[in-house]
């Protein structure tokens, strides 16, 4: 059977009380969220937790790992079983106790949510119930998985970044900066298994980009060189995954590139050309999954530095926007001048 529910909370709490297992499938979670399922993570034998795994949903308060990692020490403290499943692709909102009460909907696990918000609350019982737990192996073949240890240990190195108040632009933080790269490498072993080789692209490496901008002698080319080398605000990463990103960019769309080199040399590339942001979030959504293990680029660290208007993931903050509109115009001239074609 299916009911419908004006509000989550007391239907969560009610699911949830005293059941022996649970899944819990939220991007975004608050302490008081949490709160509701504090009895169930009391006493439960068995937790798997569906979510994101991103600093900067953190800074941006849509997601509190701090109170997640006191939920999952609860549970380990105990000797029971916390299973951590993550992507940054996540949406679903789905809360399963006992394999016997589904609720499914749009709520995320915050009290806004649970309480006042205006959201649809679905719960499956019986038959309907067991057609809907049958599709779930599909969804978590999709998910990350990342131990509890090793979860909560990166909370404790990232809490202080995250928590520090930022003056200047996001992408300019030296320690979120840190803290977004030891996310990535955290996941990386796990995403490494599967994940397709990304294509061949212009035969042209980083290290003969910064060269162009040696010569190039603008201080937006120089100001890349203090990142891309220098580590000026630890954006290192930041401007290797957009060159790369760049590049496979301007090799699939090469006639884009005179449009783009004729940026002024000391301005940004701002994307005013629907064509080209359609044909660079298309770029980015059809390779989310490739990596390239020699050139340690990987399509989905560059989608996590981006922000949501140009393709990326990156909510509550500019990301890695100024790097790329620096660097793609830059890697256009770039091939114009050597004359690469694939």
């Amino acid at each position: 059977m299916i009911h419908f529910h004006e509000k989550g909370k007391e239907v969560i709490k009610k699911a949830f009380a005293g059941a022996a297992k649970g899944l819990i499938c939220t991007p975004y979670y608050s302490e008081r969220g949490l709160r509701l399922l504090d009895p169930f993570f009391g006493t439960t034998e068995e937790v798997e937790f569906w979510t994101r795994f991103s600093p900067l949903d953190w800074r941006a308060g849509v997601a509190d790992m701090a109170a997640l990692k006191r939920r999952v020490q609860l549970v380990l403290d105990r000797e029971k079983k916390f299973d951590i499943r993550v992507s940054d692709n996540l949406h679903a909102k789905i809360y399963i106790s006992s394999d016997e009460t589904v609720i499914i909907g749009s709520a995320n696990m915050t009290w806004s949510a649970m309480t006042s918000n205006i959201e649809v609350i679905c719960e499956l019982t019986e038959e309907d119930a067991t057609c809907f737990l049958a599709t779930l192996s599909t969804f978590r073949d999709r998910l990350t998985p990342v131990e509890a240890e090793v979860f909560t240990n990166y909370v404790d190195v990232a809490a202080d970044a995250i928590s520090k108040p930022s003056d200047g632009p996001a992408e300019e933080d030296e320690d979120l900066n840190a803290a977004i790269a030891l996310a990535e490498d955290t996941l990386r072993n796990s995403l490494e298994q599967e994940a397709p080789h990304a294509p061949s692209i212009l035969p042209l490496e980083i290290e003969d980009f910064f060269e162009y901008c040696r010569r190039e002698k603008t201080d937006l080319a120089s100001e890349i060189i203090d990142r891309g080398l220098k580590g000026k605000h630890s954006l290192q990463g930041h401007v290797k995954h957009c060159y790369y990103g760049a590049l496979q960019f301007l090799s699939e769309h090469q006639q884009f590139v005179d449009e783009i080199a004729a940026t002024p040399r000391e301005s940004f590339y701002n994307f005013e050309n629907s064509d080209i942001r359609t044909k660079w979030i298309e770029l980015l959504r059809e390779h989310a999954d490739e990596i390239d293990k020699e050139r340690e680029f990987y399509f989905h660290t560059l989608r996590v530095y981006i922000p949501e208007n140009l393709g990326g993931i990156c909510s509550g903050g500019g990301g890695a926007s100024g790097t790329l509109k620096r660097v793609l115009p830059l890697v256009a001239r770039m091939l114009q001048e050597s004359g690469t074609k694939k």
